[in-house]
């Protein structure tokens, strides 16, 4: 049975059952600062596993994209380990319980997938003999098939009621698949030759844990439960690991073709190609929905599988970028459940070859260094790989420390972790503790409290700025929800209407006032989202404010027309981006406000001159045809039937409000916008820049603030022209004029004081060491260039038989130049060697060829007693 059958077969059994059929939330979890990447199916039902908030449903499936990197060692290696997978799901929120959960199960098992019963067991918890009379009577197991086990293994989470965490939990119910006896012989269930393999969890969450073996009932029982999809096909496929079953042969396939060898015949080769399929498939998901290479957080995760992946296809003999090529079959598999990865491949593509290519530059080079540190603990009998040498690897190859630590222990060496701190510290690099997601799961406080009574605000602001009759659903102070609070408070305002814009999609939220009787005023200066729920913030002028009372809404409504000038200008530029530069250069971020906006999108380099041009200009014709701006509520499906672009990384629900544009732009927006793009004025691009790898950055202007900032650059022009006593039309020819002048006075002063420091050079005296000539020298207020110019008259002196140590400073810098004669180099010394001893005493850093080698440094303070270290040094390299 195929892959996508299954997962069809299994969603339309518990949606014949009254389940509510939800897609796949995000890679990203969305308002939850607790998780770095979704990694199971209830992350997106945390709310109503808590009895919060509104429920449109009770029962629920979905199949659920998911990260986990807990257990990136094993990928490859083991038959069933993966860092992207997909999980399967069937959910009640205080519907139906374990004698439903415990039936649907065995019959989708037994009657849908047709599994031979006899191949099945199951496991409780000893504390359930609830869930075992199920199993017995209502389904009909022996006791035979029934195995009590744990706090450890039959409990959620995992050792909860002594270890924790307080909160929810209770105990779980698992499902065995028997894959026969070409597996071994039949161990049990808990058995290590992994011939039964857990295929269903069913999670019964009925307490609340409130300290050690302190389990209280919860008011309303849910259900939880997780099939992995991949490892239930590889039983219904009977295949030996979850990586031979149909979505993933392909790419397989694909790896070995790429490195020119087969898959099967190679041990240690298979497990390579296995672990590039799997990063290839979470690189892809994480990149299509918003996800980047960084250095921290999920940015961070993804350069790891990237570059781990590229140095697994180094090692199969792969040479080139080729991570790249694996998209394709990504979308070819999975499309069919996730259309938008094939609407992403492109981007997608294009993010790996730059992210690939950059690491691939530096990877021989690292894999060297990596290898020479090996052979020298060797050597020298150490069994600890160098930490300085670990982040040697990570500052100048891009080498993640998993990837060094995973790369030394293959040769048996354990890693210096603490040497690697430290040296990280030193070179006074961020903090890996911002990188660290902090909270519980179930966190609790004054939100949740308003959830539990209330629904999602409803918002008034497309249609008006002002509001009569708003409720005040809860009032916030400090952190605690109250009844009431008086002038000179700084609040929280939560109501169940308002037509203040909250703070989401990149857009700022609104300002304006809030006013009631007795002469009540609440001045706010910012409004919020929070799960659907508007947050007010602001002081209370006068008067006093009560629960449950009704207040009347005041936006600030030019402040609103600025924003929404702002935010329409934002489509039309995306639109005129993608037209001059191609469909590649997709929006990855925005910041809408009303005195500018921000606008990122994916491209690989900075826009011409000209480029920046025709955007300006194309985004300002799209304003003169006064366009009118449309808003309909539609479903998502109808929505992207007519075209509505939707940004990827983003959740949406089953409707949608999408935002046209005449016929140049439908997106899918819950922004505020002109209704007709005349009324945007005018636009003005003020900047552009980068963000990080592949994505560009444009800042820019409209309306009263485009204009503002054309009358500034008029001024300065004026002034400009009058300074220079030239007209404005002759104002480039000017300053193209003067640029030259001041270019080919640079050269001729440094050309003097070139020759200058070269004739202060041709007077030096060298000193001798151990049969070689060597001189030190401070060539005192020097550039990096003129400096290496310099070193030939160095050289020249000291000879073929000799070392040169040249050394000057900039304002702040320290340049460092070292030359090595051709009877030295490279088998005596190599001046790269000389050059990372000495740099580090000037707080820097180098490297070259055993015959120069260059470095910079930023304590001149320190230079004296690096060159006075220069005798002791070569003595030291001499031996």
């Amino acid at each position: 049975m195929k892959t996508d059958e299954i997962r069809s077969k299994y969603l339309k059994f518990f949606e014949e059952r009254g389940a509510k059929l939800c897609s796949s939330d995000s890679l990203v979890p969305a308002n939850d600062p607790t998780l770095l990447f979704t990694g199971a199916g209830m992350n997106q039902f945390k709310d109503y596993f808590l009895g919060i908030g509104k429920m449109d449903f009770r029962k629920a499936t979905s199949c659920q994209k998911c990260i986990r990197t807990g257990d990136i060692m094993n990928v490859g290696v083991t038959p069933c380990h993966h860092t992207f997978f997909e999980m399967l799901g069937n959910f009640s929120f205080g519907d139906y319980f374990k004698k439903e959960a415990i039936a649907w199960a065995w019959e989708f098992l037994t009657n849908v997938m047709k599994i031979d019963e006899n191949r099945l067991q199951v496991s409780v918890h000893t504390s359930d003999n609830e869930a075992a009379e199920i199993w017995k009577k209502s389904v009909g197991l022996t006791d035979a098939k029934i195995n009590v086990l744990g706090d450890h293994d039959n409990f959620w989470p995992a050792d909860a009621p002594k270890m924790g965490p307080n909160g929810p939990c209770g105990p779980c119910s698992e499902i065995f698949y028997d894959r026969g006896p070409e597996y071994g012989e039949d161990q049990g269930i808990t058995g290590e030759n992994r011939r039964w393999v857990e295929i269903w969890n069913l999670v019964f969450t009925q307490f609340d844990r409130r300290g050690v073996d302190d389990l209280v009932a919860l008011p309303q029982c849910n259900i939880d439960t997780g099939m992995g999809l991949e490892r239930m096909a590889s039983c219904m496929q009977n295949t030996a690991t979850n990586m031979d079953i149909d979505i993933f042969q392909p790419l397989v396939n694909k790896v070995a073709e790429i490195g020119e060898t087969s898959y099967g015949k190679n041990k240690d080769h298979d497990i390579l190609m296995r672990r590039i399929a799997d990063h290839a498939r979470a690189v892809t998901f994480c990149i299509g929905d918003g996800v980047m290479p960084g250095n921290t957080h999920r940015g961070y995760v993804l350069k790891r599988l990237l570059r781990r992946a590229a140095t697994d296809g180094r090692a199969l003999g792969i040479t080139k970028s080729f991570i790249k090529d694996l998209v394709p079959i990504v979308a070819q598999v999975m499309g069919n459940q996730y259309p938008e990865i094939k609407q992403q491949q492109e981007n997608i593509s294009s993010t790996i070859l730059h992210e690939e290519e950059k690491f691939l530059a530096t990877l021989d080079k690292g894999l060297t260094m990596i290898d020479m540190a090996i052979r020298k603990a060797k050597d020298e009998n150490a069994s600890v790989f160098s930490g300085e040498s670990a982040f040697e690897l990570y500052d100048t190859y891009g080498f993640p420390y998993e990837l060094t630590e995973e790369l030394v222990r293959q040769e048996k060496f354990e890693i210096d972790r603490e040497g690697y701190e430290e040296a990280m510290t030193a070179a006074k690099e961020k903090a890996r503790a911002g990188a660290k997601m902090k909270g519980d799961v179930f966190a609790k406080g004054p939100i949740t409290e308003i959830k539990k009574v209330t629904g999602e605000t409803e918002f008034l602001g497309y249609e008006n700025t002002d509001a009569q009759s708003c409720k005040v659903i809860g009032i916030i102070k400090g952190d605690a929800l109250v009844e009431s609070a008086n002038a000179g408070d700084e609040v929280t305002i939560v109501l169940d209407k308002t037509p203040f814009y909250g703070e989401s999609g990149g857009q700022v939220g609104d300002i304006g006032t809030i006013t009631g009787l007795d002469n009540l005023e609440i001045a706010i200066d910012d409004t919020e989202k929070i799960d659907g729920i508007f947050l007010h913030i602001g002081k209370i002028e006068s008067g006093t404010i009560n629960k449950d009372q009704e207040v009347a809404c005041t936006v600030e409504k030019d402040r609103r027309m600025d924003i929404c000038r702002n935010h329409s200008a934002t489509h039309l530029l995306h639109k005129a981006l993608r037209d001059i530069l191609g469909e590649n250069a997709v929006q990855k971020g925005s910041y809408v406000s009303p005195e500018r906006f921000r606008f990122d999108f994916q491209h690989q380099q900075a826009l011409t001159q000209d480029q920046q041009r025709r955007v300006g200009e194309a985004v300002n014709y799209m304003i003169l045809e006064a366009n009118n701006v449309k808003t309909e509520v539609k479903s998502i499906d109808e929505a992207k039937s007519e075209g509505a672009m939707a940004l990827f990384g983003e959740k949406y629900g089953d409707t949608v409000r999408m935002v046209k544009i005449g016929d140049i732009s439908t997106e899918l927006c819950g922004g505020t916008h002109v209704d007709n793009t005349a009324k945007i004025g005018s636009f003005f691009i003020t900047n552009q820049e980068a963000v990080s790898a592949g994505i560009r950055r444009i800042e820019g202007v409209t309306g009263h603030y485009a204009a503002r900032y054309v009358r500034k650059i008029g001024k300065i022009i004026v002034d400009v022209v009058r300074e220079l006593n030239t007209s404005v039309d002759e104002l480039p020819n000017k300053i193209t004029a003067m640029l030259d002048n001041e270019k080919a006075l640079r050269k001729e002063l440094a050309a003097l004081k070139s020759d200058q420091v070269k004739k202060q050079l041709e007077d030096i005296q060298t000193k001798e060491i151990g049969g070689i000539q060597y001189a030190a020298i401070n060539a005192g207020a020097v550039t990096g260039k003129e400096l290496t110019a310099a070193a030939d008259v160095v050289r020249n002196k000291v000879g073929d038989n000799g070392v040169a140590v040249l050394a000057g400073t900039d304002g702040d810098k320290v340049s460092l130049v070292v030359t090595v004669g051709k009877a030295l180099a490279p088998k005596t010394l190599k001046a790269g060697d000389i050059v990372k001893k000495l740099a580090p005493m000037v707080g820097g850093g180098g490297g070259g060829r055993p015959d120069m080698a260059q470095a910079g440094g930023k304590e001149p303070e320190n230079l004296p007693k690096m060159l006075d270290s220069v005798e002791a040094v070569l003595s030291e390299m001499l031996g």
